[in-house]
């Protein structure tokens, strides 16, 4: 029977320590045992460093472990805090509208721009227009970007104290 997936990096050290030991817990990031014992306690404030985590991942991979308890527990982690964030539908709204209106403005800018008496102001104008445009249109793009759920779409690539 498969225990639980480490819910944080306390649990991964419990988890590791179980099947290594504490002793060899610790012979395998160089560090006593008491601290190996005092990591899993939060209170402790004892928490491996990457590097710790790296050897005690390949030890315990080496010692017939088959899962990866810090991965697993930092999966975890990150859903937890993914899971807080909600896309704001109403500044998407917001900022949509600002487009629209940046858009409108553009256009007639663009349009007065075909009449013949048109001066050098109206052509900068026009290019102050379609700049704000521009801006606007970035604005609800990164917005949209939001929407995505993780690991999908432009946001795909969205880690205390050592042991």
């Amino acid at each position: 029977m498969r225990s639980r997936t480490p819910h944080s990096w306390h649990d991964a050290v419990t988890r590791i320590a179980g099947r290594l030991t504490v002793d060899g817990a610790a012979a395998a990031v160089g560090k006593s045992a008491g601290l190996v014992r005092e990591s899993p306690d939060p209170a402790s404030g004892k928490l491996p460093s990457l590097d710790q985590a790296l050897a005690l991942s390949a030890a315990y991979a080496a010692a017939g472990g088959e899962d990866a308890p810090f991965l697993d527990a930092l999966a975890f982690q990150v859903d937890l805090s993914v899971a807080g964030i909600d896309p704001c539908r109403r500044a998407l709204a917001a900022e949509t509208a600002t487009l629209a209106t940046e858009l409108g403005d553009t256009i007639a800018a663009a349009i007065r721009l075909s009449d013949p008496a048109a001066t050098p102001r109206d052509t900068h104008r026009a290019a102050a227009e379609a700049q704000q445009c521009d801006d606007a249109l970035e604005r609800v793009q990164r917005r949209i970007a939001t929407f995505f759920p993780i690991g999908a779409g432009p946001i795909a690539w969205k880690t205390g104290d050592h042991l």
